[in-house]
């Protein structure tokens, strides 16, 4: 056999070999192309904080408070972007409705805040209207659970008819007989100061109302209605600046009887608004009780303390509680009925601050109060009152 035949021959051979290869291959597999992850839904939650008046001390700890829930929310929420939108209240009913105003605005889904009464009912008339619902951290005015809000309105603190109630046990536990009621004109102080009156069934020396806007009001004139009224112990329902000046008036003018204050006073940072603080000694103040100890609480303790948290603070837990309710309610509304899904969040909710349930009114019924007390500087809540309980050692 010819050299090129046999040469011929292999290459058809190789040739047929090849073609049966190709044709047994299979067709190549195309790469999908990558599905795209759906960015997540941005939730804004706006917070009234008093950065300015009366109370604007206790600004940072609301603002610190929430920035661990949204911090939390974000890292628990791969589907949702929180972001947290602080207006400033002012502690003023015509200032929170313009920062309500401002917060709708920029879209938020709900309000937290505010923390002042009179600032809360100014927000939530204008953003109920806009289907805006409010949980408020702080405001505890009795005026709050009959606003007018569309059933808007909810709040983790309990009412302070409720308060009043507390601070009637503690002036008789103190021996008062003939006490004077001093308080604010706001909603805060005067609601308390209504309900304090209507449930004490013995003798009031006096009333005296003022506006604690400063300037506004005379501390000496005020300690001076308590002596000439032969007054045995004064209530005050004041903020820190405005009490404090009118229980140094009056040390200054010789009055030696018991002073009891309430939430607004209730804070070893107290001491801060004297300019002589021997005069806080012997001041005794309620303030809603903290929620029993819980996993919640102690982990949302130990994150603010990790983050720098503001000293002195004070609701810092329900302000974290409020943004948590208002976050959950958003994540879980898909039926597009924002006030059912805070009511529904709102059933035995566990957080930072307690246990709490929602009634028809957007209230909550609390957990009682702790009995606070200066001796020299050094404060201590050696007490608690329950509605159930009365007073006891803590």
């Amino acid at each position: 056999m010819k050299l090129s035949k046999i040469f011929g021959l292999l290459v058809s051979t190789v040739l047929l070999v090849c073609f049966v290869i190709a044709c047994s291959s299979p067709e190549p597999t195309a790469t999908p192309a990558p599905t795209a992850t759906p960015a997540p839904t941005t939730v804004k939650i706006g917070l009234l904080s008093p950065q300015t008046g009366p109370i604007a001390q206790f600004s940072p700890g609301f603002e610190d408070a929430g920035a661990v829930a949204i911090s939390e929310l974000n890292g628990a929420h791969e589907d949702f972007q929180f972001e947290l939108i602080i207006a400033d209240s002012g502690c003023n009913g015509t200032q929170a409705a313009t920062a309500a105003q401002s917060l709708i605005d920029t879209g938020v889904s709900v309000i937290v805040g505010a923390a002042c009464s009179g600032a809360t009912l100014g927000a939530i008339a204008v953003a109920a209207p806009a289907g805006i619902p409010m949980v408020s951290y702080a405001s505890t005015s009795p005026a709050v659970t009959t606003a007018a809000d569309n059933g808007h309105l909810f709040r983790v603190v309990p009412s302070d008819a409720q308060q009043a109630v507390a601070l009637v046990a503690v002036a008789s536990d103190a021996g008062a007989t003939n006490p004077a009621v001093i308080y604010m004109t706001n909603d805060y102080g005067s609601g308390l100061g209504d309900n304090f009156e209507s449930n004490w069934s013995g003798s009031v020396c006096t009333t005296v109302a003022y506006d604690p806007t400063e300037g506004s009001y005379d501390a000496s004139t005020l300690a001076n209605a308590v002596v000439d009224g032969d007054c045995d112990s004064v209530l005050l329902m004041s903020y820190a600046v405005d009490g404090a000046a009118i229980v140094e008036a009056l040390q200054a003018q010789g009055f030696s009887g018991q002073v009891i204050g309430a939430d607004g006073v209730a804070d070893a940072a107290f001491i801060e608004s004297f300019t002589d603080e021997t005069a806080v000694d012997g001041l005794i103040a309620t303030r809603p009780r903290p929620g029993e100890q819980s996993s919640v609480k102690s982990s949302f303790e130990a994150a603010y303390a990790a983050a720098g948290g503001a000293d002195g603070a004070i609701y810092t837990g329900e302000t974290y509680d409020a943004i948590k309710i208002a976050a959950a309610a958003v994540v879980s509304n898909t039926s597009g009925n924002i006030i059912a899904a805070l009511q529904s969040t709102g059933t035995n909710y566990v957080g930072a601050s307690g246990t709490h349930t929602f009634d028809g009114n957007g209230d909550v019924l609390g957990t009682g109060y702790e009995v606070c007390q200066f001796d020299g500087t050094a404060f201590s809540c050696p007490r608690i009152w329950t509605s159930d309980g009365g007073l006891a050692t803590e």
